[in-house]
């Protein structure tokens, strides 16, 4: 008979008595209790716990321990109390009665705290996943009671399963309100929603206000600034290695001693390669690199692109008004740009990769979602700790920039030598 009721909420060698409500009440265990929350840990001592008699132990009474929830109301979690329990298991002198339920909605903390003590027993959580307001609602009523009594570790998988299974519809969601995607994910330490929300943020930082920059965790916004500025190192290397690309095609080994006929054969190139530069160099000074709002990623998206993306046949056409040709030169100079255009595309793939999980076809945002977020990053790691402990506060530095960056060299000497090489270095040839 003891066997067949020893099971959650109520054990039959449970030694800690947990009173939510007048009718909600819980028979667990403090071993449990002690392992799962750091608050419990400190009450449940066994210095507090109730010597009891041979006699109660007998009766098979195992109660040494009780903690009474009080405090709660609106959206406060409460406070457990510790209560003295007596040598027969019982706790003597007169109780306050706590909340009595009798029938009326189940106030939805006790929900919360159910949830949380199925979880020490690893029984999954009742999460209404009905829709993304229903299951955010459990989750954030979730994770306040487990930050109440220490305990978010072990609720972490569990919230972060219930969300994920939102699919597309979280993805708009953290895309749509990033900040507060970032938070929440930080309290409850889910590397994937931290991740999706944080890669939002650094695309679109200098869209936000300094208002929204102030509501964001100031952690999380250290992060985000150190984010923002390595791509921005980043898109300087790469316009700078664009704009001192030469195609191979016009260069020339010194010991071939290429005279005048050797260089107009490439006549038509040169002359894309002024095009181009002329029509970047523009683009730079109206502010549309990495200094725009989008972060640059409408001209970069251009250059990814290549065809008529920009430079189209419209825009030759107004060339050709300075610079008239035949139509069979005409065609070409435009096949020729053609080339150079999808030689320019390796130079910025990095940027255009898209490591968010946000549909970016069916939901286009105008930023760029490429943003490297790793374990070092996370806040709550202890590898980012060590890390920034021994100096090394970019840890996607190196990785990002090995092909040119040097031990050392801080970042006007990496753009230096970023544009030495972009010049000279493989015949114009951009690396993956």
């Amino acid at each position: 008979m003891a066997t067949e009721e020893s099971k959650f909420p109520k054990f039959a060698d449970g030694d800690v008595i947990i009173i939510l409500s007048g009718n909600r009440s819980y028979h667990l265990h403090s071993g449990v209790l002690r392992r799962n929350s750091t608050t419990f840990a400190k009450m449940l001592d066994e210095d507090h716990a109730a010597t009891l008699s041979s006699k109660a132990k007998k009766e098979g009474v195992t109660t040494r321990f009780r903690l009474d929830l009080n405090g709660v109301g609106g959206n406060q979690p409460g406070r457990f109390v510790r209560r003295d329990v007596d040598s027969n298991g019982r706790t003597p002198g007169n109780v306050s009665l706590m909340d009595v339920d009798n029938g009326k909605v189940v106030k939805e903390v006790y929900k919360h705290y159910d949830n949380l003590f199925r979880a020490f027993y690893n029984e999954k959580p009742d999460l209404d996943d009905t829709n993304i307001a229903t299951v955010l609602n459990d989750c954030v009523g979730l994770i306040d009671v487990a930050e109440n009594i220490g305990s978010i570790s072990i609720i972490s998988e569990s919230v972060d399963i219930a969300l994920l299974r939102q699919g597309q519809v979280l993805f708009r969601s953290i895309a749509a309100n990033a900040i507060a995607w970032s938070d929440l994910s930080f309290r409850v330490r889910s590397p994937s929603i931290f991740k999706e929300a944080l890669i939002h943020l650094v695309g679109q930082w200098t869209r936000l206000s300094q208002t929204e920059r102030d509501a964001i965790n100031p952690e999380i916004s250290k992060i985000c600034q150190r984010k923002h500025d390595e791509l921005n190192l980043m898109k300087q290397a790469i316009e700078i290695r664009i704009l001192g690309h030469y195609p191979g095609v016009v260069q020339r080994q010194a010991l071939s001693n290429p005279g005048r006929m050797s260089y107009s054969n490439d006549i038509y190139m040169w002359m894309v390669l002024s095009l181009f530069r002329h029509w970047f160099s523009q683009s730079i000074c109206e502010q549309r690199n990495f200094l725009c709002k989008d972060g640059g990623a409408t001209l970069y998206r251009q250059i990814g692109e290549g065809g008529y993306a920009y430079l189209d046949r419209k825009t030759l056409e107004g060339f050709h008004t300075y610079f008239p040709m035949s139509g069979k030169g005409m065609s070409v100079l435009e096949n020729h740009l053609s080339v150079y255009k999808q030689e320019l595309k390796p130079f910025v793939s990095e940027l255009l990769t898209h490591r968010s999980q946000l549909d970016i076809v069916k939901e286009p945002v105008p930023y760029l979602t490429c943003c490297v977020i790793e374990k070092p990053d996370y806040p709550w790691n202890k590898e980012r700790v060590q890390n920034a402990a021994a100096g090394d506060t970019v840890p996607n530095r190196k990785r990002q920039y090995d092909e040119t960056s040097l031990d050392g060299e801080d970042d006007e000497e990496m753009l230096a030598n970023m544009s030495k090489i972009v010049v000279y270095g493989d015949k114009g040839k951009a690396r993956a």
